[in-house]
C-alpha cells in the first residue's frame, strides 16, 4: 500500500566524481533548493511528501533506492540540479544508477526526472533513462497535475512540461507557463533535511574556518535577462528573464534561516543577484535592520554592480562575490555575447576591494583554447 504521494530525491554524486578528494572537509554540501521548494510547494497543496538528500547522508546508489522503495510512493522524483545555478549535469552520474537500481528492485514505482539538465535534454533524457517521465521546467504544475493523474490511474499525460513514453514512442507536451508571482510559493521544506549536517566552502569561512555549519542557500530571484551564449540557466525556464520574489519574503526566510536553523553562512544562488541597485539597497537595509551577523556571498556581474550596491552589500554581511569573468579576451567575450567591455573588469575588481568584499573569479576553460586559437 501507498505511503507517501510524492520523495523527492537529490542524488549524491560527489563520491562517485571526485573519489578521494571528496574525503576532505575542504568543500562545500550544501542544501538541495530546488528539492526543497517543490516540497514546500506540493506539501502546502496538501499532497504527502518526503525530501532526501543521498549527499549530505552518504548514501550510495542502492541504499538511496531502497531509502525510496521504503516510503512506497505514488512517484519518486530524482531532481537534478545543483547548488550552483547551472549545476545539474554533474548529477546526472547519480541519478542515472539510482534510478538504474530502483527500476530493477521496484519496476512498479513511477519515476520521473526533474531539474536543469532533464529541462535542456528532455529527449534525450527519457530516451536514455529508464525512467517513466521527464519534467521540463520549473515543476511546480507539472508535478502537482502529474500526481492527480497517476492517483486517478491515467494511461495518457496531457500535462504541460511533461515527457513520457507511450507503446515506445517519446511524447512531450508544451512548456508550461512560469509562476508569474513567486511569492505563491511557500517557504522551502528546510524542516524536512538535516540543516545542520551543511557545510559553507572553505574559503568563503576564511574569517572564521572552524564555524563553517550549519549553512543554507537562499534565493531572491529566478533567471537572468542576458543571453550569454554558452549559459544554460534558463533552459529550466524556458525564457530570458528575470522574476524577483517580495523583499518581505526573502526576509522571512532569512528569519527562518537564523532563528530557527542557527544558519550564519548563507549562500544568495541568484544567477543575477547584483542586478537592481534599488532593489538590493532595500533588502540589504532590511538585513542590516536586524543586526544578523551573517556571512554571505552571492553572485555578480561587472556591469551591473554599483559603488552603493557594493556598499550595502558588505554591511549586509556580503563578504564574497562571485563575477563571471569567463575569459581575459576581448574577442572572446563579444563573440560568446557576454555583453560588457574587458576594460571594466579591472574598474570594478578594485571597487570591490575597496568596500571589503572578496572575489572568486569565475572562468571557462575551453575559452583559454579560443584565445589560443585567435
Amino acid at each position: 500500500m501507498r505511503q507517501v504521494d510524492v520523495v523527492l530525491v537529490k542524488p549524491g554524486s560527489q563520491k562517485q566524481l571526485y573519489g578521494q578528494l571528496s574525503d576532505f572537509e575542504l568543500t562545500a554540501i550544501g542544501p538541495p533548493l530546488w528539492g526543497a521548494i517543490l516540497a514546500g510547494f506540493l506539501r502546502d497543496r496538501k499532497y504527502s511528501v518526503v525530501l532526501y538528500d543521498a549527499e549530505v547522508e552518504n548514501w550510495d546508489y542502492e541504499q538511496t533506492a531502497q531509502k525510496i522503495i521504503e516510503v512506497k510512493p505514488l512517484l519518486a522524483a530524482i531532481v537534478v540540479s545543483g547548488t550552483n545555478p547551472s549545476a545539474s549535469t554533474m548529477n546526472m552520474t547519480g541519478a542515472g544508477e539510482i534510478v538504474s537500481i530502483l527500476r530493477q528492485l521496484a519496476p512498479t514505482i513511477k519515476i520521473l526526472l526533474a531539474g536543469l539538465h532533464p529541462s535542456a535534454l528532455p529527449e534525450r533524457t527519457i530516451i536514455e533513462e529508464p525512467v517513466d517521465f521527464v519534467c521540463q521546467g520549473e515543476g511546480f504544475y507539472t508535478i502537482t497535475k502529474l500526481l492527480d493523474a497517476l492517483k486517478d490511474n491515467a494511461e495518457e499525460f496531457p500535462i504541460e512540461g511533461l515527457w513520457y513514453k507511450k507503446d515506445g514512442q517519446v511524447v512531450s507536451n508544451p512548456r508550461p507557463a512560469l509562476m508569474k508571482n513567486l511569492d505563491e510559493i511557500p517557504q522551502p521544506a528546510w524542516d524536512l533535511l538535516a540543516m545542520k549536517k551543511y557545510r559553507a566552502h572553505n574559503w568563503h569561512c576564511f574569517g572564521d574556518i572552524k564555524n563553517r555549519q550549519p549553512y543554507a542557500i537562499l534565493y531572491t530571484s529566478l533567471g537572468c535577462p542576458f543571453r550569454c551564449s554558452f549559459c544554460c540557466i534558463n533552459a529550466l525556464f524556458g525564457k530570458n528573464i528575470i522574476r524577483y520574489r517580495g523583499i518581505d519574503k526573502v526576509i522571512e526566510d532569512t528569519d527562518l534561516l537564523v532563528n530557527k536553523y542557527g544558519v550564519k553562512n548563507i549562500k544568495i544562488i541568484d544567477e543575477m543577484f547584483a542586478m537592481n541597485e534599488k532593489r538590493v539597497v532595500q533588502l540589504c537595509d532590511r538585513i542590516i535592520e536586524r543586526g544578523y551577523d551573517l556571512n554571505m556571498w552571492a553572485y555578480a556581474r561587472v556591469n551591473t554592480v554599483t559603488e552603493k550596491m557594493l556598499a550595502k552589500m558588505k554591511k549586509a554581511g556580503i563578504n564574497w562575490l562571485a563575477y563571471g569573468f569567463e575569459s581575459g579576451s576581448k574577442r572572446v567575450i563579444e563573440d560568446v555575447t557576454k555583453d560588457y567591455k574587458i576594460e571594466l573588469v579591472e574598474k570594478i575588481v578594485r571597487m570591490t576591494y575597496d568596500v571589503g568584499i572578496y572575489i572568486c573569479g569565475n572562468y571557462i576553460l575551453a575559452f583559454l583554447r579560443m584565445i589560443m586559437t585567435l
